[in-house]
């Protein structure tokens, strides 16, 4: 169902440009520093699809809203989980799912912890970060911006699109996408996420063991770029080209 729904949605904003496309328009937010391409496709409030590039991309903008101490997410809607999260966008999470669509991917499914635990999967997605120090732009693997804080190094794994759900509000009886609470990208395993890391990976404070990678991450309120896209996989051997 969930699928259904967002397929649909995601067509619709092909010839549409938001209305409030740059938050230079909200007088809350700091005049935006990266102009999007022209080529690419406006999906909604900071939010593009690059359909030339191969794979497809997609484009957030966000700002750094954290830069030291222990994660649940890398990146999170604004207004949320900022105490605890290195980015956050305003970027609609509804979108967010949609545009992943559009680079050619499906989702998995989110952790489910009974009646076993069972990790979230899904096709692996590559997350780049893009900023500006002074007049240069630099450009990193998001991953590098989240440490290990038992090896010291590194996040290594590919985050999945395990796409969230849909859940009944038991009071109002509508129906809710689980992501819009502001689990976007996680390195805790929530059900809610839009994308997540396909490990055991706990959101209680004595057993989380993912810490910002502070001296990586620029000041808190640069604006950045999180470039999403589809990550290459090898293709079984069956499959492969004989030499």
């Amino acid at each position: 169902m969930l699928h259904l729904i967002l397929s649909a949605a995601c067509l619709a904003p092909l010839g549409w440009r938001a209305p409030a496309d740059d938050p230079a328009d909200d007088p809350a937010e700091p005049a935006a520093v990266f102009k999007p391409d022209p080529d690419w496709k406006p999906l909604g409030r900071s939010l593009w699809l690059d359909a030339r590039s191969s794979p497809r991309r997609l484009i957030l903008r966000c700002r750094v809203v954290f830069r030291e101490g222990p994660l649940e997410h890398l990146l999170c809607s604004r207004g949320s989980k900022e105490h605890e999260s290195i980015l956050a966008t305003d970027a609609p999470p509804t979108q967010i799912h949609a545009g992943l669509l559009l680079t050619g991917v499906e989702p998995g499914g989110p952790v489910r912890f009974k009646p076993e635990y069972k990790p979230p999967h899904g096709p692996p997605i590559a997350a780049a970060v893009r900023w500006k120090d002074g007049d240069e732009i630099r450009e990193a693997d998001a991953r590098s911006w989240i440490r290990d804080d038992k090896t010291g190094k590194q996040l290594d794994i590919d985050w999945v699109f395990a796409g969230s759900l849909l859940y009944e509000d038991p009071v109002t009886k509508r129906t809710t996408y689980a992501a819009d609470d502001g689990d976007l990208i996680t390195v805790a395993n929530f059900a809610g996420s839009i994308l997540d890391l396909p490990i055991i990976s706990s959101a209680d404070d004595a057993d989380r063991f993912f810490v910002a990678f502070t001296e990586r991450i620029p000041p808190n309120g640069t604006e950045v770029q999180l470039v999403l896209s589809p990550r290459a996989r090898d293709k079984p051997a069956a499959e492969r080209a004989p030499r």
